[in-house]
């Protein structure tokens, strides 16, 4: 259904620390969808660490071209609070 995409970045190297993850949607109801990560990997391509799998987002439509995501699921590190569509 899409991917969440995690920029984080290491104070000390400068290296990106996140994770990007393949969305499905589980739920809809009214104003509110909930998105389960269905595969996980690091961002940078060259990263060699195992990214978290099975996280949720719970989102929510503030207004007609936004998207918050609420606290209540596991988002992964990084994760934006807020989805803008631009035109």
């Amino acid at each position: 259904m899409g991917r969440q995409v995690s920029d984080v970045k290491e104070s000390a190297t400068g290296r990106n620390l996140g994770c990007t993850e393949a969305l499905e949607l589980r739920q809809t109801s009214g104003d509110r969808a909930v998105f389960a990560s269905v595969t996980s990997h690091p961002t940078d391509p060259a990263a060699t660490f195992a990214c978290p799998a099975d996280h949720l987002y719970v989102l929510t439509m503030a207004k007609p071209d936004r998207l918050t995501i609420e606290s209540e699921g596991s988002q992964s590190a990084g994760a934006p609070q807020t989805l803008i569509r631009s035109r």
